[in-house]
């Protein structure tokens, strides 16, 4: 009977103290996090198509993945697409999307690569262009090709076909 109460003791006392560690583990990185841009950990790339907020269907990301592959074939240039679910601690989706892809060593300088970059949940949409290719695609162009092709598609709830519409004009701006 002793074993019992002093087996649900060291038991019940086991649970305080990993739920105590979670929440000081927790509140340390949401205070590390929280004013250092140096100290943010980047996600790895997931391909040519990173759909960190979860988009996009398998067969969708293919699809992308596969219009990519084939451009990247022909030309010595560089797409990504990426969503993100929080932009955190940056205070916009451009800061954080050019930090993430000088992370990845996609846009350094010289570089011929442009992405898309997207928040959902932020209701936000960027093109990122590398050095090699600001001459080709330009910010007036990129902005131009958001507003055309890529946020009527996304106004509607298709990311897909936005992603795709805007993807196949860049392509054509840049070859």
């Amino acid at each position: 009977m002793k074993f019992k109460y002093l087996f649900l003791f060291f038991f019940l006392a086991f649970l305080l103290s990993i739920n105590s560690c979670r929440k000081f583990t927790s509140n340390a990185i949401e205070f590390l996090g929280s004013d250092s841009i140096s100290s943010v950990i980047f996600p790895a790339p997931l391909g040519t198509v990173s759909d960190f907020e979860e988009v996009l269907t398998a067969e969708q990301i293919r699809s992308l993945d596969s219009i990519i592959i084939l451009h990247e074939r022909r030309k010595n240039n560089k797409i990504s697409i990426v969503s993100v679910e929080s932009i955190k601690p940056y205070e916009t989706l451009n800061e954080y999307s050019i930090d993430l892809l000088n992370n990845w060593k996609q846009v350094d300088d010289g570089k011929h690569s442009v992405a898309i970059c997207f928040s959902k949940r932020q209701n936000d949409i960027q093109i990122i262009t590398g050095n090699g290719l600001r001459k080709k695609l330009t910010e007036k162009e990129s902005k131009r090709i958001i507003q055309n092709n890529i946020q009527p598609e996304f106004e509607k709830g298709d990311y897909y076909l936005g992603l795709k519409k805007g993807l196949q004009k860049i392509i054509k701006e840049i070859e």
